[in-house]
């Protein structure tokens, strides 16, 4: 099952509009899955989001930097777009995936302000890809 929910946040991360600077354009995707079920994907973008800024004081020392949105960011906002407050959050699983330009993969661990979102939120169980392979992380 793992692999199939690490496809579906891979196909979101070759949709991935963001470019960076100095040549540096990471492609995330994300997969939520819920109950075993994939309830929502998504992937960064060069579009900026109230919900990013409202975390990135957990990146930036001036808490209204707007940033491009965070793969993470853009699949929690689909979740509540669809569902609301009548998700356990407890039960929604993150599944996160980066390659580099030659295809191998790379790290995808959230970043400071969307590990706070996850947090806060209590998702408990995030997934994403390492230069090695796989990690499985369960948030406190």
């Amino acid at each position: 099952m793992r692999e199939r929910f690490f496809k579906f946040a891979r196909d979101a991360a070759m949709l991935a509009t963001y470019r960076g600077s100095h040549n540096f354009a990471p492609r995330i995707g994300a997969c939520a899955v819920y109950k075993g079920s994939i309830i929502a994907t998504a992937q960064n973008s060069n579009k900026t989001s109230t919900l990013q800024a409202r975390y990135n004081v957990y990146r930036f020392t001036d808490s209204n930097t707007l940033d491009k949105t965070h793969a993470e960011t853009a699949l929690i906002q689909k979740i509540r777009w669809r569902f609301g407050d009548s998700i356990d959050w407890e039960k929604v699983h993150i599944y996160l995936y980066r390659e580099y330009s030659d295809g191998t993969l790379a790290p995808s661990r959230p970043c400071p302000s969307c590990m706070a979102m996850l947090h806060n939120l209590k998702i408990k169980k995030i997934m994403y890809t390492t230069e090695d392979g796989f990690a499985e992380e369960k948030i406190k």
